[in-house]
């Protein structure tokens, strides 16, 4: 499966219909992609709370638009980052407001929507301001046959031009150690268009005969994806119900800021060693609303290898991952077979 990541940057100079029309063209330019993957809150400001009752919109809005048209028109799934999502009624908390994930198909159609369980904040921000979500959620994307080939990684820096992998320092700005590849990986092509969600409230635990008690398997030609946002990364009880719901990939889209940019890079290769999935993380760049954003967008292998990172700036992540690694890392080292709780 070849997925792209876009680690996004943007400044509170940036009209919001510009961002959403630029945003678009970037998605569109993923020629190739089986999965586009894009941050948390780009369109509306990761960390402007004032503004996020001006820019809410549903799930039908302009930025959803705007993203079914780019997944239709470059032929890939979309996880189209999140939105302040304003449905119209109140939820729960009288609030009315959710960060809510969105996830379109290659035809451009919402297969999944994910709102945000966790809300960061401790009080204020998100728990101030947004209903929590209260739904575990898995898709099950029908993708097509598969097709063996050699793994490919590129990432492409803010002038489009794309660096090599072996020689990063020309535009990653990360070490060696940061941008560390997994040379054995077999890249996936895939074809389809159709895809399912799951909503997962209390998942029971999954027979050892399921994938090496990793939840039942996805059927050939699909990839179960569990969906999560930013601040859930630090809830581990989120990641094991999703495993036990089949996911053999996690997509967190994030606004993670700098400040704590070690938590991130380390969480993301414990929520992949301790699930045997692989991760695929897309966190912001940028400085917006006074919070400098700590990029490092990453792909981590089931053994918790770091297979690509973004670095600070504004880049794209192209990679091809083999999904049978999911399995043979389970089979290799059946951890998960050996839970008692």
């Amino acid at each position: 499966m070849r997925v792209a990541v876009i680690q996004l940057a943007y400044t509170d100079s940036e009209p919001m219909g510009a961002r959403i029309e630029r945003v678009a063209s970037l998605v569109e330019s993923q020629k190739g992609a089986d999965l586009v993957v894009l941050p948390e809150l780009w369109s509306a400001g990761g960390f402007d709370y004032p503004a996020w009752n001006e820019k809410a919109q549903s799930v039908e809005g302009t930025v959803a638009r705007a993203l079914s048209e780019a997944a239709a028109n470059v032929g890939a799934f979309v996880h189209a980052g999140s939105i302040i999502e304003k449905p119209g009624e109140k939820g729960p908390e009288g609030r009315g407001l959710w960060n809510t994930s969105l996830m379109f198909d290659r035809d451009g159609d919402l297969v999944g929507t994910y709102r945000k369980i966790h809300r960061f904040g401790f009080g204020n921000g998100e728990p101030k301001l947004l209903e929590a979500g209260e739904e575990v959620i898995v898709l099950d994307l029908a993708l097509g046959d598969r097709a063996g080939g050699a793994m490919a990684a590129e990432v492409a820096a803010d002038d489009g031009a794309v660096c090599d992998p072996a020689n990063t320092e020309a535009c990653v700005e990360a070490s060696q150690s940061e941008w560390a590849m997994g040379a054995e990986l077999a890249g996936v092509n895939l074809d389809g268009d159709m895809s399912t969600s799951s909503e997962v409230d209390d998942a029971p635990a999954a027979s050892v005969a399921d994938d090496a008690r990793g939840g039942a398997a996805a059927p050939d030609g699909h990839v179960k994806v569990g969906l999560s946002t930013c601040y859930d990364l630090r809830f581990p009880e989120l990641y094991r119900k999703q495993v036990d719901a089949g996911a053999q990939v996690f997509v967190i889209p994030a606004a993670w800021p700098a400040a704590r940019i070690a938590a991130w890079r380390t969480l993301l290769q414990a929520r992949a060693i301790e699930n045997q999935v692989f991760v695929i993380a897309c966190n912001t760049a940028g400085t917006h609303a006074g919070t400098e954003m700590g990029g490092n967008s990453a792909i981590v292998s089931p053994t918790g290898e770091v297979l690509a990172e973004a670095g600070r700036g504004e880049r794209t992540i192209t990679l091809d991952i083999d999904l049978d690694d999911v399995a043979a890392t389970r089979e290799a080292f059946p951890v998960l077979s050996d839970r008692r709780l």
